[in-house]
């Protein structure tokens, strides 16, 4: 497996750590401020679920246990959304930007999504968007059955953190989703933000194409106030049809951090400030240490 700002086929499942600024700036992964934080990142795709689970499911793993829909923040864990409420027979289901569907019970989240028009969640009679394009069911596949999940008149869909079942904004330090049907390499991208809405990095999902794919950041140093999804380089339509230049994703599952309030951390105290340090002893310089650019790959690893 190569490091993680190389080049790497999309074919392959990838987990990378990254310590240390990308050095280019189209990586892997996408693109990232000069200054980087640290991250684990999970990459995959292929055809089906199975191709992907291994890497969907290290990255579940890492961040724990699955709750649900518990009220309020909870000590750790993740939150999962998979749109298959209602099963097969659950007919096709539209919604209004913001959509709190996921931070209000019974499904309380802590999750809000954002767009130009609303979104659709897929269902009967015709699954997988068919009621939209009839050739889509035959590009997208689910990762999780029956149903998906799209943007309505956009590519773009805005994802806002609360504490589950409130309306205090919160911070999680992983996010990651599934794709179906991601034909072109840079058409569809997860952006993450920080509380204060600076970037923290973007990176671009893996193609598969008629398959899946899968993208996900577990940040070490930085906290997620936000994330911005692109999906794709056209929305669905009636007339708006995959392939060429034309590429038409949906989205599967979203699996993210437990999603907490940001701490900051308190202010000095004047009448107790630190201590003040002895000056370094010129005839004892400290222990030359190693730099980044002794090293290509000074700070990253696979494994």
């Amino acid at each position: 497996m190569k490091a993680a700002r190389s080049r790497m086929s999309y074919a392959i499942p990838l987990i990378a750590v990254c310590l240390l600024p990308l050095l280019t700036p189209y990586s892997t992964f996408g693109q990232f401020p000069t200054l980087e934080p640290k991250f684990v990142a999970y990459s995959a795709s292929g055809s089906d679920a199975t191709a992907i689970a291994p890497v969907v499911d290290a990255f579940r793993n890492v961040l724990g246990t699955n709750n649900g829909n518990a009220s309020g923040s909870q000590p750790s864990g993740r939150r999962e959304i998979n749109w298959d409420g209602g099963g097969d027979g659950a007919n096709a289901a539209l919604f209004p930007t913001p959509m709190k569907t996921f931070n209000t019970a019974p499904t309380t989240r802590g999750a809000v999504f954002a767009t130009v028009s609303g979104f659709e969640i897929s269902g009967q009679p015709m699954p997988r968007f068919g009621e939209i394009n009839s050739t889509y069911p035959g590009i997208f596949t689910t990762f999780s059955p029956p149903r998906l999940f799209t943007p309505l008149g956009s590519t773009i869909t805005d994802v806002h953190f609360y504490v589950p079942g409130e309306t205090t904004p919160a911070v999680v330090n992983a996010f990651g989703a599934v794709f179906t049907d991601v034909d072109l390499p840079q058409s569809t991208s997860i952006e993450y933000f920080d509380a204060a809405g600076s970037s923290l990095g973007r990176a671009f999902v893996p193609p598969a194409n008629n398959g899946l794919s899968f993208v996900g950041f577990v940040f070490q140093d930085k906290r997620i106030g936000r994330v911005r999804i692109t999906s794709g380089n056209a929305s669905l339509g009636a007339t708006t049809t995959d392939g060429g230049l034309v590429d038409v994703v949906a989205m599967d599952d979203f699996i993210y951090s437990e999603p907490s309030v940001p701490t900051t951390p308190p202010p000095p105290n004047p009448f107790n400030p630190p201590a003040i340090q002895p000056p370094p002893n010129p005839f004892n310089p400290p222990t030359t240490q190693p730099q980044p650019g002794d090293n290509p790959c000074f700070g990253c690893w696979d494994y």
